[in-house]
């Protein structure tokens, strides 16, 4: 089977603990702090493989978690990093973030929100929307992020503080739940309904093996197949989706799903069956068609397209002439009215109406070398359909000349920004900055307290709750830590 759709867990590794350690060496007194830093803990990174051909090995492994930074020790000795791990995707995979709530165990992430009170803006994560298109064998994005290393105490020694008991401990990694979804790469790619013969196309035009029947509905999930058109090497590839309803857009027959994988086609070749199989006309089957694509995705319709006339050794000539005849007729029509997908232009040149309508057989082979030598070089001068635009903040830079790297960051509130509520048994701070440093101390040694203490005042969390009428004695909840205000 072929999948295209995958959830999976991704957790970044977690940062290695400060050490809090003192040189004790023979004569040398007074030797100080000499606690290293802990390790950065490892990146979970997603890696477009032409290798992979769908998403099926995430049937079987769906959580990946990279290596722990290791702790600092003494003689400022620091930690060594946590193992980053790349996983492999097919080209052309889709990075989503999953912003759902329920249980992570069910495959979805609960997004916890604040609403600001005291200070203006959005406090927390805002998670969900497309991270990335992978679209170029070798490009890459960081999906999460490894903790940082905790500092050893030597790196809090000042003129005041010379002998720091206390050290940092190492950030927690990033984890989250992703959604990916695979829209599959190909050059051109065939559209019709079921029975219209698309996958004795492809057998016939390439090296893939397409079960083929004389029943509809044979093929049920997408195929890839490399196309030599000139016989010295000019390849391109062609894809075949299973047969399309009317109604697919709105999910006829898992049609939704199988339109996808048309988007990333720079050429649509639309097969019409001359034999009558659906009692219609095929001048209405075409047109079918070509409402699902455009209700689909309205640049899908619009996107390059030809017709072929499958299985003329199945009727008369005079059959095949009459409604060759009548598709010129219509694409005639449709470029009067500016129909995008029969007015493209190759060079300076417009294709004429009777270049766009090919009678071809399958079975026989009959028009198709004809139909490869116009579909190779056209090829050549279609634009490439964009990859999907990034609809989250990211960092990115270039790697080399095999694509882009891309950072994930969600999209959140500036860093110091912070919420100062009071409630019935005390006063709540909550904020991403004040929780990143709460989470950072040992909240059982006096020494880190005390200068946490000191943090929180420069990060004015103690004026805010002055304004807020907090009182010495007085309960503060920060980010789920107690403390009492004084």
């Amino acid at each position: 089977m072929f999948f295209d759709h995958a959830k999976i867990h991704v957790a970044a590794g977690n940062g290695g603990n400060g050490c809090v350690s003192f040189r004790r060496e023979k004569h040398v007194p007074r030797g100080g702090p000499d606690g290293g830093d802990g390790g950065r803990g490892g990146d979970v990174i997603l890696v477009a493989d032409l290798q992979k051909r769908d998403l099926q090995a995430f049937r079987y492994k769906v959580h990946f978690k990279a290596g722990a930074g290791r702790p600092g020790q003494g003689a400022r000795k620091h930690g060594a990093n946590g193992e980053t791990i790349r996983v492999p995707v097919p080209l052309g995979t889709q990075v989503w973030a999953v912003d759902e709530p329920g249980d992570e165990s069910q495959g979805s992430l609960g997004v916890a929100g604040f609403s600001a009170e005291f200070e203006a803006g959005d406090v927390g994560d805002t998670e969900g929307g497309l991270i990335a298109d992978l679209v170029q064998p070798g490009q890459e994005v960081t999906v999460v992020q490894g903790g940082s290393g905790g500092r050893g105490n030597a790196r809090f020694v000042n003129s005041v503080r010379q002998a720091p008991k206390f050290a940092e401990l190492g950030e927690g990694g990033e984890s989250r739940w992703l959604r990916l979804s695979l829209k599959l790469m190909a050059d051109a790619g065939l559209a019709g309904l079921p029975n219209a013969g698309k996958s004795s196309l492809l057998r016939r035009l390439s090296n893939a093996k397409p079960k083929v029947a004389a029943y509809p509905f044979t093929t049920v999930e997408p195929m890839l197949g490399v196309v030599d058109w000139s016989g010295e090497g000019d390849m391109f590839t062609l894809a075949d989706v299973p047969g399309l309803l009317e109604g697919a857009a709105e999910g006829v027959g898992l049609g939704h799903e199988f339109l996808a994988h048309l988007e990333r086609c720079r050429l649509l070749l639309h097969v019409v069956d001359l034999t009558g199989y659906y009692e219609t006309e095929p001048l209405q089957n075409f047109h079918t068609i070509l409402d699902e694509l455009s209700a689909h995705a309205s640049t899908l319709a619009d996107r390059p397209q030809a017709v072929l006339l499958n299985k003329i050794d199945a009727v008369p000539a005079s059959l095949v002439q009459e409604q060759r005849r009548l598709f010129v007729q219509e694409i005639e029509r449709m470029r009067s009215g500016g129909h995008p997908a029969f007015t493209y232009t190759l060079g300076e040149n417009v294709p004429s109406a009777e270049d766009l309508v090919w009678p071809v057989s399958a079975a026989t082979g009959a028009g198709l070398a004809s139909l490869l030598r116009w579909v190779g070089p056209l090829l050549r001068q279609l634009w490439v359909p964009a990859a999907a635009p990034v609809t989250v903040e990211v960092d990115a830079e270039t790697v080399g000349q095999e694509g882009r790297h891309v950072v994930y960051r969600p999209l959140g509130a500036r860093e110091g920004a912070f919420v100062v509520r009071q409630e019935k048994d005390g006063f709540v701070v909550r904020g991403k900055a004040v929780r990143r440093l709460v989470s950072r101390f040992d909240l059982t040694n006096e020494d880190a307290i005390r200068y946490l203490g000191e943090r929180l005042d420069r990060m004015g969390v103690y004026a805010a709750l002055r304004a807020q009428g907090a009182q010495p004695g007085d309960d503060v909840d920060i980010e789920g830590f107690a403390f009492e205000y004084q």
